[in-house]
């Protein structure tokens, strides 16, 4: 019996082994059969890794170069070359130099690329149509009105501003406070 056993032990780890040499076997097979598949994918994983370690990299020296010219232009804000140098690496840093000095050049900021959102500020800034902007500048207005107590014209402007606003908040809040109904 013990003979059988034994016997059966040793044919199971056979199998085993059979079975693994089988699958090793077929492992092998299929990575002959894709290796150039592999490769290729494992090189354009590590051109796209390194591409964006690079651009990312180029991107943060860019805004240190566009941070330090930007404080050596608030140190000395005469100075045009560092204007004209600011205005070629970061447009929106321009634009933002150009309203803090309250310049007359800021309507030209507008034909830069700029961030849409900056340039909304600007059309603001200069009394001009702002569509994102336009609820705020109307929220302005009526806190205006408020000022001067007259409720209401405050009312009629703060009712320019749709419900679903991000501003509605506060307006309740100031019609409230007012006893604006």
């Amino acid at each position: 019996m013990a003979l059988k056993e034994n016997l059966k032990a040793v044919k199971e780890e056979l199998n085993s082994q059979e079975q693994m040499m089988e699958n090793f076997i077929k492992s092998e097979r299929f990575i002959k059969k894709y290796k150039y598949y592999f490769i290729t994918l494992i090189v354009l994983f590590i051109i796209y890794f390194g591409g964006s370690y690079f651009y990312n990299l180029k991107q943060e020296s860019d805004i240190q170069k566009s941070n330090i010219i930007f404080n050596n232009l608030l140190k000395n804000p005469s100075d045009q070359k560092l204007l004209e140098e600011l205005k070629q690496k970061n447009a929106n840093l321009y634009t933002i130099f150009i309203m803090s000095q309250k310049n007359q050049e800021l309507n030209q900021t507008l034909n830069l690329e700029i961030d849409p959102l900056l340039k909304q500020i600007v059309l603001a800034q200069n009394n001009q149509k702002s569509d994102f902007l336009k609820d705020y500048n109307t929220l302005l207005v009526g806190f205006d009105f408020l000022k001067q107590n007259d409720f209401k014209n405050a009312d009629i402007e703060f009712n320019k501003i749709p419900i679903n606003s991000p501003l509605w908040q506060i307006i309740t809040s100031l019609k409230h406070y007012q006893g604006i109904k």
